[in-house]
């Protein structure tokens, strides 16, 4: 029996942490594990019964790690922990828990060997403090692209010129089961940030309006009422769409939303902390056997083949972006039909629990167990 920690220690919920909580319903037996969460929705979907398997053990960070008293009071019960169970391996799953764990190893010598981060986006400041206090620790990312940007972890920190080595290990999704329906909203499943391309969808439909086509369309993700979404909702009531497009709040299960849809959209861009650097959106679009149309930047453009299981546009080209969903609104039987072929490729590529065995093999490889 070995013990894992998973430091899933955000204010946030998020993408990041929807993983963990499939990643544990496929654990092996033989992996003790200890998951360390902040976030109330995270610990509450952790809490339900059978979220985690039997003797796993939910640690609650009861202070923001927002702040700096935050992290090193997380820091110290983590590093008690440690001492106490001595993992063999802590899975860092996000930039709020590699700075509690840099902190944890000020008082644990050594740390850093035992951890693997995972670092899912461009997101994470303070990369020389996490590293100089992490020395040893290994990195994955769930797709090239975020190793092949120059000046952010490559080259200074992973092997050969920095010290760190790194493997690519994709998200995953779980195959939900049930019937699907093909009849509502364009869907855009994104929280709001400047990079996840609400004003160019926005802009898409305006300019199917004039031609006289009338595309319902969503974005689900709204979290905090900022200046952002203020002025995304302003220009929607400017362009006269607030009965084609609605923004709808987050939910941390889009279940209902991608049943229903006819297609899902990803128009991130490149810039602003994008592009996408999986792309969890896609896949759980072609798990419940929905199309996608994405802009053809960063790991969209590597998930998705053009025509076979979605559509991909030049970056920032509104007009294409436009003509895209018009014609996948208007061929109907294509659209299922890729939505089937992206069905096909979760199956064998994103499945919940292949994907598991893959990251626990990395973790605890199978001669150590």
């Amino acid at each position: 029996m070995r013990t894992l920690f998973i430091l899933s220690i955000a204010s946030g919920y998020g993408g990041a942490e929807r993983s963990i909580e499939t990643i544990l319903q496929h654990l092996p037996n033989d992996v003790k594990v200890r998951i360390y969460a902040e976030s109330p929705l995270h610990i509450e979907r952790l809490s339900l019964a059978g979220a985690i398997p039997k003797g796993a053990r939910l640690v609650k960070i009861m202070v923001t790690t927002q702040t700096v008293l935050g992290r090193r009071l997380a820091a110290m019960r983590l590093a008690v922990d440690v001492c106490k169970y001595q993992p063999e391996v802590v899975l860092v799953n996000t930039h709020s828990a590699a700075l509690v764990a840099a902190m944890a190893a000020k008082f644990v010598k050594g740390l850093g060997h035992r951890c693997t981060l995972y670092i899912r986006d461009f997101l994470w400041r303070d990369l020389d403090f996490i590293f100089e206090r992490l020395s040893g620790a290994s990195v994955i990312t769930p797709n090239q692209v975020v190793i092949r940007r120059i000046g952010y972890l490559n080259p200074f920190y992973l092997a050969p010129v920095g010290l760190s080595s790194f493997d690519v290990i994709p998200d995953m999704v779980l195959i939900p089961s049930g019937e699907v329906c093909h009849d509502g909203p364009l869907l855009h499943l994104a929280t709001i940030n400047p990079w996840k391309g609400h004003a160019d969808l926005i802009l898409a439909l305006h300019a199917l309006k004039l031609q006289g086509r009338i595309i319902q369309a969503c974005s689900v993700g709204i979290k905090d009422g900022g200046e952002l979404q203020v002025r995304l909702q302003h220009l929607v009531r400017e362009l006269g769409l607030t009965e084609d497009y609605a923004l709808h709040p987050y939910v941390p299960n889009p279940d209902p939303w991608l049943r229903s849809c006819r297609a899902v959209v990803v128009p991130s861009v490149s810039h602003s902390g994008g592009p996408e650097t999986f792309g969890r959106a896609t896949i759980e679009a072609w798990a419940y056997r929905k199309p996608v149309i994405a802009y053809a930047c960063g790991a969209s453009a590597e998930l998705i083949e053009d025509g076979v299981d979605g559509l991909l546009v030049p970056e920032g080209d509104i007009q294409a972006l436009a003509r895209a969903v018009d014609w996948l609104d208007s061929h109907p039987q294509f659209a299922q039909q890729m939505g089937r072929a992206g069905h096909a490729k979760v199956i064998a590529q994103y499945e919940a629990a292949a994907i598991t065995r893959r990251l626990i093999d990395h973790l605890l490889p199978s001669e150590s167990l």
